[in-house]
């Protein structure tokens, strides 16, 4: 062999056995499952701690809308038009013939609801009509549980032995609104006096922890919020917010049902109906319709009213003054721009004034010429409120806003919606100074609720 012989020779490296092959291969795909599985475990472990922070950037506008139900009219139902066919001709005959003397009839008619409520009072009902009408009763109840809620506010405290006790209150709460990273239940603001934590529990009786969203102290309500993500997918399935009815549409005989805990137990129900409506009552800062119901319940734990369609009118208030087997019903849709408020974490706007309009039975009662032909008259200012520390008295007549002219409530309303709270507002009233009325602005200080 040659000097540089060697360098012609292929170098060939040293052949792997094929078990050996297949045990590499093997630990590589063992090592990719197992990092696989570690990435699993380890987003959903921290999904929960990010969600919020990747999510919930902007919050979600809560809106609530009702649509009136209108009824079909018989001027609304369309006739086809009846097809006329032309009359065959008969042949001309030469006799004449006679025909029999007109007589006169007068057609009567009798109104629809009349042959209804006569065939209503004639018709006997039987033990299968009232078991039809329960049993619909008792589904329309049992589809509101989805919606209702125990919002409890508990307080750690220590016994005399050290060891932690809680206690508290709790009410009952419905699910109002659902948004992409939340649920928003309406409840009393009573459970949340006790400053503890709070917590939410769901049918089924799955239990989470919750937060306030805002309170309306004046109404007695307030608005919990549970994030979306801490529900476990098999529960958010389950449960579900109730559809808000039109309370406006609620006359005098018309059934209702109560649910939360009319009882004294949660998940109890029961069947009233309204027994007086009285509409434009004075309250503050607005009127309401003032509703009775002819119902028996325990009003501590609160209770709701849904109609026969399965729709949230409203909720019971906790009057002292109420007779014993009725309640008032504070209806949902004087109520609704409030809770649309709170829902979005903002207190309402609050001036503290009781007002009504000024009609001829006012005006013709106060002989001066110059008391005004409009606004409002201020029947008393709450005290403590910021219309009453700002110095407007009873007997004033509120004429403007912020140099909007306010001549009805509706006026009113629509102003004060425009504020927001620690926002100076100027009010101009009328006020009687001597032999006459004078005009006069004040700095009125806006609250909240």
């Amino acid at each position: 062999m040659g000097e540089n012989d060697f360098i012609k020779e292929n170098i060939v490296g040293r052949k792997e056995g094929w078990k050996k092959t297949t045990r590499h291969y093997i630990r590589v795909a063992f090592s990719a499952l197992l990092f696989g599985v570690l990435s699993a475990g380890t987003f959903a472990a921290t999904r929960p701690l990010f969600s919020d922070f990747f999510h919930n950037e902007e919050q979600e506008t809560v809106k609530f809308e009702t649509e009136p139900v209108t009824e079909e009219t018989e001027s609304e139902i369309e006739t086809e038009p009846e097809t006329q066919t032309e009359p065959e001709t008969e042949p001309e005959t030469t006799e004449e013939v006679t025909e029999p003397p007109e007589t006169e009839t007068t057609a009567e008619t009798v109104p629809i609801e009349e042959v209804v409520r006569d065939e209503v009072r004639k018709y006997e009902y039987n033990i299968e009509d009232y078991k039809r009408l329960n049993n619909t009763l008792k589904q329309v109840a049992l589809s509101a549980d989805y919606a209702l809620t125990e919002v409890r506010s508990r307080v750690t405290d220590t016994d005399l032995f050290g060891e932690h006790v809680k206690s508290g209150s709790s009410a009952s709460g419905v699910i109002i609104a659902r948004t992409s990273g939340e649920i928003l239940i309406l409840t009393t603001d009573s459970v949340l006096k006790d400053a503890g934590d709070i917590e939410v529990v769901f049918y089924g009786g799955r239990t989470y922890s919750a937060s306030v969203k805002a309170v309306d102290e004046t109404d007695g309500i307030a608005v919990v919020t549970v994030p979306l993500s801490t529900i476990t997918f098999r529960d958010s399935q389950v449960i579900k917010n109730i559809e808000i009815g039109d309370s406006s549409m609620l006359q005098r005989g018309d059934m209702i049902l109560a649910v939360g805990a009319p009882a004294g137990a949660y998940g109890s129900s029961t069947v009233g109906s309204v027994a007086s409506v009285s509409y434009d009552e004075i309250q503050v800062d607005g009127y309401f319709k003032d509703m009775i119901a002819d119902v028996d319940i325990d009003p501590k734990y609160g209770s709701f009213v849904i109609n026969t369609a399965g729709e949230l009118v409203g909720w019971f208030g906790s009057d002292e003054g109420d007779a014993e087997g009725y309640h008032r019903i504070k209806g949902i849709s004087d109520y609704l721009d409030e809770i649309e408020t709170i829902s979005n974490g903002t207190r309402y706007p609050f001036l503290g004034i009781s007002a009504q309009e000024l009609t001829s039975d006012i005006t013709d009662a106060i002989p001066e010429a110059d008391f005004p032909k409009k606004g409002l008259y201020i029947q008393s200012c709450i005290k403590n409120s910021p219309s009453y520390n700002a110095g407007i008295q009873n007997g004033d007549v509120l004429v403007k806003i912020n140099d909007e002219e306010i001549g009805s409530m509706a006026d009113y309303e629509t102003a004060l919606r425009k504020l927001t709270g620690e926002e100076q507002a100027v009010i101009t009233i009328m006020r009687q100074n001597g032999s006459g009325y004078q005009e006069a602005d004040f700095r009125v200080t806006v609250a909240g609720r």
